[in-house]
C-alpha cells in the first residue's frame, strides 16, 4: 500500500517533543513515511530544522516561518537569522503564515505586513508556501490579488472557510488542508468543502498535537492517527482508501518537492 504522509504536524510542541522516538516510531509503523514538521516562530522554526535533521531518514521534513499569532515579534522586514534558515535543504516550505482574526494576538495590519513579507521571502527562496487562514479570507485574497503566488506553489492548510472561499483557493491553484476537523460530528460544512476540491489538490494532515480525529477528539493528537483522517477523506470523496493514498502521496511529493521512495 503506498505510504501515507502527514503535511502539516507540530513534533516541536511541548506535548510531543519530549517523546520523539516514541511518536515517530509509531507513525511509521502505522504507514506515514513523511512528516512535515512546522516553524511558528523563530525558535520553532529552529526546532522544525533540528528534528528533521535528527529524524531525515524516518521522512521529517521542516518548514519555516512566522504564524499571524506570533506576527508581533517581528516586523514587516524579517531578520535575517529567520530568512537564513530557509537554505537549510531540509526545509521544503515557508509556513505557517497568513492572517488569524479569531483572536488579537497580532493587530491585524501587522499580520498582513508579515504575510506580505513572508510571500515575497518565499519567492526568493523558490519555495512553496504553507498558510494559516482563519476568518480572514477577504484580507487574504486582497493581498495575493497585490502579491500572487504561482498556482500549485500555496496550501491553505487546516481548512476551515466557506464553499465560496474553497473555491475561490482552488481557483489560484492552491491545495487545501483537511485533518481531524473531517471528523467531527458538526462539521459538515469542511466535509462539504473537501467533497467539492479535486482529489490531486488535497494534502491531509493531523496539525498534531491540536484536532484529534474522533474518536480521539479532545486529546493529545499525533501523527499516528493520520491512516483515520485518511479513511474519512475517503469517504468524503467516495474513492477507496487506497485510491485516496496514492492521490495524497502524489501531492505531497509534487508540491514539497520531497523524494519518492
Amino acid at each position: 500500500m503506498t505510504p501515507y504522509i502527514d503535511g502539516h504536524c507540530h513534533l516541536n510542541s511541548p506535548e510531543l517533543r519530549g517523546e520523539l522516538d516514541r511518536h515517530i516510531d509509531e507513525a511509521r509503523s502505522a504507514g506515514v513515511q513523511r512528516m512535515l514538521v512546522v516553524g511558528t516562530d523563530l525558535r520553532t522554526s529552529e526546532e522544525a530544522i533540528s528534528i528533521s535533521k535528527g529524524y531525515f531518514d524516518s521522512g521529517i521534513r521542516a518548514s519555516v516561518g512566522i504564524h499571524p499569532h506570533d506576527a508581533s515579534s517581528v516586523s514587516s522586514s524579517l531578520p535575517e537569522e529567520l530568512t537564513d534558515l530557509a537554505k537549510d535543504p531540509v526545509v521544503v516550505a515557508i509556513g505557517e503564515i497568513g492572517l488569524d482574526y479569531h483572536y488579537d494576538y497580532s493587530p491585524c495590519k501587522v499580520q498582513r505586513d508579515v504575510m506580505i513579507s513572508q510571500i515575497l521571502w518565499a519567492e526568493e527562496a523558490d519555495l512553496p508556501i504553507v498558510f494559516h487562514v482563519r476568518e480572514a479570507f477577504d484580507d487574504f485574497f486582497s493581498i495575493l490579488r497585490d502579491y500572487p503566488v504561482d498556482p500549485e506553489r500555496a496550501v491553505v492548510h487546516c481548512f476551515s472557510g466557506s464553499l465560496e472561499e474553497a473555491k475561490s483557493c482552488l481557483d489560484l491553484g492552491f491545495y487545501l488542508g483537511f485533518g481531524g476537523m473531517i471528523t467531527f460530528k458538526k462539521a459538515d460544512g469542511i466535509r462539504e468543502c473537501l467533497a467539492s476540491c479535486p482529489i490531486d489538490r488535497v494534502i491531509l494532515e493531523t496539525d498534531s498535537p491540536w484536532l484529534a480525529p474522533v474518536p480521539f477528539r479532545g486529546k493529545i493528537n499525533s501523527p499516528l492517527n493520520m491512516p483515520l483522517i485518511y479513511k474519512a477523506a475517503a469517504e468524503v470523496l467516495k474513492v477507496r482508501d487506497s485510491v485516496m493514498a496514492d492521490a495524497v502521496w502524489t501531492n505531497g511529493v509534487n508540491f514539497y518537492r520531497w523524494e519518492n521512495e
